[in-house]
């Protein structure tokens, strides 16, 4: 007799993509952005304002250059495509929406 195993929904995906990036974090033994989070959510300090913005930005270009050197940058990616918010493998929103729209992941 043979049962059919039920199809992963989205969100038992998404899931388990998480998992095996907390897993693939601790197996290296951390991260270089789990030390610093604000760095990697830079608009939560976000305003209208033109400094507020440059900090932003310096904030997203700290970010990215901590990715590079990242051991799971491409499990992070992965994950962060579901992501609206946060630099996740070394991407930013509007990046990841790009990659998403162009279908290049």
């Amino acid at each position: 007799m043979t049962t059919d195993k039920p199809a992963l929904t989205s969100k038992d995906r998404a899931d388990r993509e998480m998992a095996a990036l907390v897993e693939a974090i601790e197996d290296n033994g951390g991260v270089e952005c789990s030390q610093v989070p604000d760095v990697f959510f830079p608009e939560d300090f976000a305003t209208q304002s033109s400094h507020s913005m440059q900090m932003v930005r310096m904030a997203e270009k700290t970010a990215r250059e901590i990715c590079l050197r990242c051991p799971v940058i491409a499990l992070c990616l992965k994950v962060g495509l579901r992501e609206e918010y946060g630099i996740w493998g070394g991407t930013t929103p509007e990046q990841r929406k790009r990659l998403k729209r162009e279908q290049i992941i």
